[in-house]
């Protein structure tokens, strides 16, 4: 099984990130193709996002965390995980080892809390080593974010998907995500036109948090924040 560790992304994750999404795209996209999607993940991330963002190293220390229960995969099928998570990891910055641009990437999450809607928190690009596929990896960087955004005060996470990516489509619904109402439907899926401009549909997803009273924000049982509807 492998042993993995999740921490906070750093700046100096970006050029192992780019490069990571270049080879394991390779196997649906054209070098071209692949160059082109790791575009959509430009350094302003990292600089500015990288304190609610998640690397997933393949090194063996922390605390293990072994998930036992059937997971949801990106291609909607079921299965037990053969992951074992180690979490908890102690991170001391980005001019320590763990934060090293040279360790091994096995998964990422870049998302970050949204500045101007104090109730939202967004996840904007997941990548997972292709030989960690469907091991219930992903679902683990999505909880563990989840958790994150809770514990700031966030009510819910926001994601944009395309209505093509049926096996992305099918694990966001398997997370607990729903689609909000669109222009149009596709395969039963409420789609906006034109959302990321002229020819570029997109369906976008919301799932609700449970904030916990002791959250960031949060005045008694409940958070201050109010969550665009």
């Amino acid at each position: 099984m492998a042993q993995l560790t999740l921490r906070q992304a750093h700046e100096a994750d970006h050029a192992p990130i780019v490069a990571a999404i270049q080879t394991w795209w390779g196997d649906t996209r054209t070098p071209d193709e692949a160059r082109e999607l790791s575009l959509l993940l430009p350094r302003l991330f990292l600089q500015h996002f990288a304190a609610t963002s998640l690397i997933l190293n393949e090194v063996g220390i922390g605390i293990e965390v072994k998930a036992e229960a059937e997971d949801p995969t990106p291609g909607g099928a079921t299965g037990t995980t053969g992951v074992t998570l180690v979490t908890d990891v102690t991170d001391a910055g980005p001019g320590t080892s763990s934060a090293q641009p040279t360790e091994r990437i096995a998964g990422f999450l870049v998302g970050f809390h949204s500045p101007d809607r104090p109730g939202t928190a967004y996840i904007h690009f997941v990548g997972v080593h292709p030989k960690l596929r469907h091991q219930g990896v992903a679902r683990q960087l999505y909880e563990r974010f989840f958790a994150q955004a809770a514990a700031a005060g966030r009510q819910e996470v926001r994601a944009i998907v395309s209505p093509a990516n049926k096996p992305s489509i099918a694990f966001h619904r398997a997370m607990g995500f729903e689609p909000d109402a669109g222009d149009y439907e596709s395969n039963g899926v409420p789609v906006h036109r034109d959302y990321d401009g002229p020819g570029h549909d997109r369906i976008s997803f919301r799932r609700l948090l449970a904030v916990p009273p002791t959250a960031t924000g949060a005045t008694g049982a409940t958070s201050t924040a109010t969550a665009p509807g």
